[in-house]
């Protein structure tokens, strides 16, 4: 995966109107995706994008792992104003431990559908 700043933090004025006002009511979903699976020390999710298609804010309160399952171009706003442009290509891993609440919308802005699996662990907050 590659990231690349677009936008940094602090900076809300290419946002649109709507994207803010979702910030401004905290319109947050707990729900990374679509759950599949959950026991009481992990839950495992899984996102499809197609393209030109949003998931909006989502919080992320612990520890989690991404495997993507295709290659893709993803746009994702986070509420303190950094947009990021993240490339990945199909087996890419990413690894985040969550020292703090992280809230941030996923849009495809690429040409394919986007597949991803996430492992979220329960039991670990850094």
């Amino acid at each position: 995966m590659i990231l690349t700043q677009i936008n940094p933090k602090g900076n809300f004025d290419c946002w649109s109107p709507v994207t803010l006002e979702e910030i401004e009511k905290e319109l947050f979903s707990p729900n990374i995706g679509q759950a599949l699976y959950e026991n009481e020390e992990m839950k495992l999710w899984r996102i499809v994008l197609e393209p030109k298609e949003r998931l909006p804010f989502r919080r992320h309160v612990n520890t989690y792992s991404c495997n993507c399952l295709t290659d893709g171009l993803v746009l994702s706003r986070n509420v303190n104003g950094a947009v990021d442009l993240l490339r990945f290509e199909r087996g890419d891993t990413y690894f985040r431990s969550c020292k703090e609440e992280a809230i941030h919308d996923l849009e495809n802005v690429g040409e394919n559908t986007i597949r991803i699996t996430i492992v979220e662990d329960k039991l670990t907050r850094s």
